[in-house]
């Protein structure tokens, strides 16, 4: 019986030590939500959708922090075809602190835009923090926007 009991216990803190090493690397990993919605202010507040866009709205990039670790958000926008962007500059934000954005474990912010300045081939949303790590994100209010950006182009032609 002592014959089984070693090995065994070798494999089980070998299955052990893999985990924690998984684990270990996850939470060293950036982790972020990018949600594009769009948004229009309401009664003492601002209505924001990520559902379907909100005719006559702003639009708008809510980046939530999921790592475990304080992230700077230095840059939100939208991807346009052959690997070009469209940077938010100077989101409009309603609170007092600035951009870029130090965001704790957990916390979020929320970037404004007004629809007339966005291009027509937009694709998706996306957030790149000051390390470079670039994340992206798209809801079916991004879809809505981006159909009334081509009818717009469109009549505009």
């Amino acid at each position: 019986m002592n014959h089984l009991i070693i090995p065994f216990l070798a494999v089980v803190g070998t299955i052990l030590g893999c985990i924690n090493t998984l684990i270990l690397v996850n939470n060293r990993r950036v982790r972020l939500r990018v949600v594009p919605k769009s948004a229009m202010p309401g009664h003492g507040g601002i209505l924001t959708a990520s559902t379907q866009h909100i005719h006559g709205g702003a639009v708008c990039i809510e980046v939530v922090n999921l790592s475990s670790f304080p992230v700077t958000i230095a840059e939100v926008g939208y991807t346009l075809p052959s690997k070009r962007r469209v940077t938010i500059v100077n989101p409009i934000l309603f609170d007092s602190k600035g951009w870029p954005r130090r965001l704790e474990p957990r916390e979020a912010v929320t970037a404004y835009v007004d629809v007339s300045v966005l291009p027509p081939e937009i694709r998706k949303a996306f957030a790149r923090t000051d390390c470079g790590v670039t994340r992206f994100g798209s809801t079916a209010a991004l879809d809505d926007l981006k159909l009334l950006l081509v009818q717009r182009s469109l009549v505009g032609r």
